[in-house]
């Protein structure tokens, strides 16, 4: 018999006094320290982008899927949704509230250097909504009382005006007087491994984090030709700033202990609890056929090994029949114990208090190879040595993205990914591709790949900036992925779901300022043009 299960994905958030959250109506927020807010919504931050929202988008992906043990997920294996599913609406705009505190009191508070990056943190939740949701409430947000209907801005207009609110974060960092003593950053920059506790802000790395936030905001849009010109103009103002990109892998990390409230959000929304219990998500989602036999056809043992493990157990196996993804939609044969669950890279048992991984030198890579292979710009290095160095981070993060969790050194890591590269294997070997899309298009799947178990909602927009479907809703060139993730049980007429709809509670609070006749098959985002 299935078990039934009754919840989406349950989301760890970190419960500690120092780190506190503010009220939903900023103008009326309780008395607190902006640094003690700035904290928490880091934390907030962190969990959000590892919660429903990372799970939805890998599924969609071809990252993970459902063990067909267990009945439920219905609604991401068969796109028949609501707008009473998938509400990250609320928990994305009370991130973005808090932040807005941290900007309206850090001053007053005696730590204005906090108002740059409260406003770079604010840019990344800004994006993850217009990814979500396309026309957003913007410049009429986050007014509490004085705009309880506020208008929805054209999501085109809100990621250009995120490009200028970096601009701002970044010369106020420059300028920044940082008095205090620090702990008030738990978001490690320019550190290979993190760090146990809150450090005091670097302003070099926070600059070279925003200009990397922006180049992620600017690829986006990389499909859409008209955008070419704006992409370039504002990529050739990032390399003349000077500070560059990050240089490693990021971790947000509030001291997180094997203590009830305080594990790793990943860790515990996924794997195990504080007394080493499984939960119920880590037997239910499973990894997905897409990632599995790409990995196996790609030659890529290294990273199949720690991305997944073999079926029905958590002992490395070098036999590649003993990992099994599970197609999406799948409605049976997939059972718990003979399909591959999330691997040692971000689940093992009883390390619970490893940092948060997030956002990747791998993916700062990608970006820069996508960037350098489409527009040839002077200051980004060449595409194929961006690709490579990203290629290398990607089996780096994925061996030991921190120290406690080690299964190979950097060292070796970075050997098995020339390995990899040297294979002459489409969308592996860089010498392979023989036209412009075929690089790109390597580009993008190595990106995909780096993504896996750290930002679903990343490799969802990704997919759905880059893969071409017939009006019939087929699939006929993939961007992003190396194999259609179309459910099973999804419709083939409808296609695949291109957006979220606007959450019910936003339609019955705001229902004359939501924009109406939302097709979550067919309205697409303005930098999906595919």
């Amino acid at each position: 018999m299935k078990k039934v299960l009754i919840f989406f994905g349950a989301i760890s958030l970190v419960s500690c006094k120092k780190f506190l959250d503010v009220n939903t109506d900023p103008n009326q927020a309780e008395t607190t320290q902006s640094t003690y807010v700035f904290t928490n919504a880091q934390a907030r931050t962190a969990s959000n982008q590892v919660g429903g929202m990372h799970i939805l988008g890998a599924t969609w992906t071809g990252q993970n899927a459902h063990s067909t043990s267990f009945s439920g997920g219905g609604t991401e294996k068969t796109y028949n949704f609501t707008n009473s599913d998938f509400n990250f609406w609320d928990g994305l705009y009370d991130n973005l509230t808090d932040y807005q505190y941290v900007i309206d009191n850090a001053a007053k508070d005696n730590v204005a250097h906090l108002i740059g990056p409260a406003m770079v943190m604010q840019a990344i939740v800004w994006q993850q909504l217009v990814d979500l949701y396309g026309d957003v409430p913007y410049t009429e947000a986050l007014k509490g009382t004085k705009g309880i209907t506020p208008k929805f801005d054209d999501d085109q207009f809100i990621y250009e005006d995120l490009i200028k609110k970096l601009d701002t974060a970044i010369g106020l960092i420059k300028s920044a007087n940082i008095t205090t003593a620090g702990g008030e950053d738990i978001l490690y920059l320019g550190t290979a491994t993190g760090a146990p506790t809150a450090v005091k802000l670097n302003k070099t790395t926070w600059v070279q984090f925003a200009n990397t936030v922006k180049m992620r905001i600017l690829m986006r849009q990389s499909f859409v030709a008209s955008r070419t010109g704006y992409i370039t103009t504002e990529i050739n103002k990032i390399i003349a700033e000077g500070s560059g990109f990050i240089t490693n892998n990021i971790f947000i990390n509030p001291g997180y202990s094997k203590a009830v409230g305080k594990l790793n959000p990943f860790y515990v929304t996924y794997g195990y609890t504080e007394t080493d219990a499984q939960v119920q998500n880590y037997a239910y989602r499973k990894t997905n056929a897409v990632a599995i036999n790409w990995l196996k056809s790609s030659l890529d043992t290294f990273r199949l090994q720690r991305l997944a493990y073999p079926k029905g157990t958590t002992v490395t196996s070098n036999n590649l029949a003993d990992y099994v993804g599970v197609p999406l939609g799948a409605p049976s044969g997939y059972l718990e114990a003979n399909s591959s669950s999330i691997g040692s890279f971000q689940i093992q048992k009883g390390d619970a208090n490893r940092p948060l991984l997030f956002f990747t030198e791998a993916e700062k890579w990608f970006l820069l190879a996508e960037a350098a292979q489409r527009y040839g710009i002077a200051g980004l290095g060449s595409a194929q040595t961006d690709y490579t160095e990203g290629v290398r981070a990607a089996f780096r993060q994925t061996a030991a993205y921190w120290t406690s969790t080690a299964t190979a050194t950097a060292l070796q890591a970075t050997a098995a990914a020339d390995a990899y590269m040297a294979r002459n294997v489409a969308y592996v070997s860089w010498t392979n591709a023989t036209s412009q899309a075929d690089l790109v298009r390597t580009i993008l799947i190595q990106k995909w790949l780096s993504l896996m178990e750290v930002n679903g909602l990343e490799a969802w927009s990704d997919y759905r900036k880059s893969n071409t479907t017939t009006s019939a809703g087929v699939v006929t060139a993939f961007g992003s992925v190396p194999s259609s993730p179309h459910s099973t049980n999804g419709s083939a007429a409808a296609g695949e779901p291109v957006r979220l709809y606007y959450p019910l509670r936003e339609e019955s609070t705001n229902g004359s300022k939501v924009p109406q006749g939302v097709n979550v098959f067919t309205s697409k985002i303005f930098w999906d043009v595919n």
